[in-house]
């Protein structure tokens, strides 16, 4: 692949980057916490499918299409990239070992196909490192997310030794 940086490969396939998502609570956007060999470990606080601060609504049902969830679960993603991204000073990073993806999906009771919603977000994340290891993944119905959203996504992750950047600094 040609791009050099996770946001050269984002854009090239279509997606750009949204401004850091602010807290609507009392939380942080992200927490780094520093490990004995210089990497951190980082924490995503849940994102949901906000474009300019409004979230896309939405709910799954058995035999509607999963485009529209699937396009809100991209977005979701996005967000937790520009979390990802302030967490680092600005850039996302050339590596980032994601541990686990997390993605709550507002779903009826009897929608299954989660995974496949959730696989949007997957995406999403191969577009910007496309040689990582697959992370560990749990995608699930909810009843409820704030605003009608389609979808929130967590993720943890550890970041190499990150220069210049102060991992005590969470928020």
């Amino acid at each position: 692949m040609n791009a050099a940086t996770p946001e050269q490969r984002l854009e090239a396939a279509g997606h750009r980057l949204p401004a850091t998502p602010q807290p609507r609570g009392h939380y942080a956007p992200f927490y780094l916490r520093p490990v004995a060999d210089g990497s951190s470990q980082l924490a995503i606080s849940g994102q949901t499918c906000r474009i300019d601060g409004v979230a896309m609504e939405g709910s799954c049902e058995p035999g509607q299409a999963l485009e529209p969830a699937r396009a809100a679960a991209q977005v979701a993603m996005l967000n937790v990239l520009a979390a990802v991204a302030a967490a680092c000073g600005g850039a996302l990073p050339s590596h980032l070992d994601v541990c686990r993806l997390r993605g709550f999906v507002r779903s009826s009771a009897d929608f299954t196909a989660h995974s496949a919603v959730l696989d949007a977000a997957s995406d999403v994340l191969c577009a910007a490192w496309p040689e990582a290891p697959r992370p560990a993944r749990t995608a699930v119905g909810v009843a409820s997310l704030p605003d009608r959203a389609f979808i929130e996504i967590e993720l943890d992750a550890v970041l190499p030794q990150l220069a210049g950047h102060d991992p005590k600094v969470h928020a």
